[in-house]
């Protein structure tokens, strides 16, 4: 793994690696995440950075400790059918023993900076940010990110979820090119399209009906550990929610495991056999429950809204929006203004 110290300032060194090494996925184990709200741990890190699309740590070091980390992953995303360069951002993380000291806003900023320089093609830059959390919003503001979509959070549960005749595992490539087809038909019109984690571990599974595929989607394990809720009410389902049979299968705090959804494909009139495939994909899983991202103006959300009972997760979790804080380089207004007004495609993966 290629690493290089590219600023030195006093004690500080900002450090940039290819990959993300051991000694920062010890980091990122120990970070809660969130500020206001929820805040959890993420207890997928290790296995989930395995397949991060061409990462780049940007790590401030401190003599050998790690204070701070920022991935920038590097891919290309469609826009409007039109693909364009990109680094969306993940794992932006601070050490506690150094929040409020104002390190993070200057050096977060100086490393959005570096990144940026060594990028000679039109770019568009994300990073994703919990609604309340209000320190990170203001560090990527500040290093001229825009709060330009917003993803929703959408919960699925079923307590006896059931099996649905012709759910197919996608393995082939045969298979899997009819899917790509299909979705990028579906999110021609999108922006931020990436399928880098579709099939992954062969987890995509389609419904055909009569020979065509009528729904798709592809699942994520993810584990959370819920360390606070908002609220008084928060603070006490924290409490009663682990106790409770049946009810802890959907949403136990202390081990909230759950499938992230992503790559959902939906035929138009089939919006209630994509539940039942979901339901179906959460058997054949062994598990209870589910969540998945779509922008906030997607007609494909829109769509599930109208047809499908989300089941008890969703109240749990409908709450927790993420602002998608975009920047663009050498890119021109016209095309800037185009990319904004588009519906947000949201990738399972890079939420969890």
């Amino acid at each position: 793994m290629i690493s290089q110290v590219i600023l030195e300032e006093g004690p500080y060194r900002i450090i940039r690696h290819e990959g993300i090494p051991d000694e920062a996925l010890a980091f990122l184990d120990e970070i809660a995440w969130g500020s206001e709200g929820a805040v959890y741990e993420n207890k997928n890190t290790k296995e989930h950075s395995r397949h991060i699309h061409s990462p780049i740590l940007m790590a401030i070091h401190s003599e050998d400790h790690i204070l701070a980390t920022s991935v920038f992953c590097h891919t290309k995303v469609g826009i409007a059918g039109s693909d364009l360069n990109c680094f969306y951002v993940r794992y932006f993380a601070s050490s506690p023993k150094i929040r409020g000291q104002g390190l993070i806003k200057k050096y977060g900023i100086r490393v959005m900076e570096l990144v940026r320089e060594g990028v000679h093609e039109p770019t568009v830059f994300f990073a994703c940010v919990e609604r309340g959390n209000k320190p990170s919003f203001k560090t990527v503001q500040s290093a001229g990110y825009q709060h330009t979509w917003t993803a929703t959070t959408n919960g699925f549960s079923r307590f006896f979820p059931r099996s649905m005749k012709g759910v197919e595992q996608v393995t082939t490539p045969t298979q899997r090119d009819e899917v790509l087809a299909l979705l990028g038909t579906q999110y021609r019109e999108h922006a931020l399209v990436q399928f880098d984690s579709i099939f992954l571990h062969d987890q995509y599974y389609v419904l055909r009906i009569k020979g065509q595929i009528v729904a798709g989607l592809q699942y994520h394990r993810a584990h959370w550990v819920v360390n606070r809720m908002s609220g008084w009410s928060g603070k006490f389902l924290l409490k009663i929610l682990p106790l409770i049979p049946l009810l802890n299968r959907i949403f136990n705090p202390n081990k909230f495991q759950f499938l992230a959804l992503e790559g959902i494909y939906i035929r138009p009139g089939f919006e209630k056999e994509w539940g039942r495939l979901v339901e179906d994909v959460l058997l054949k899983t062994d598990m209870r429950s589910a969540m998945y991202w779509m922008g906030a103006t997607c007609p494909i959300r829109e769509r599930i809204q109208g047809a499908v009972n989300p089941g008890l997760l969703h109240p749990f979790v409908k709450d927790s929006d993420v602002y998608v804080m975009a920047s663009f380089h050498d890119v021109d207004k016209g095309k800037m203004q185009q990319i904004q007004n588009l519906p947000l495609y949201a990738s399972g993966f890079d939420y969890v």
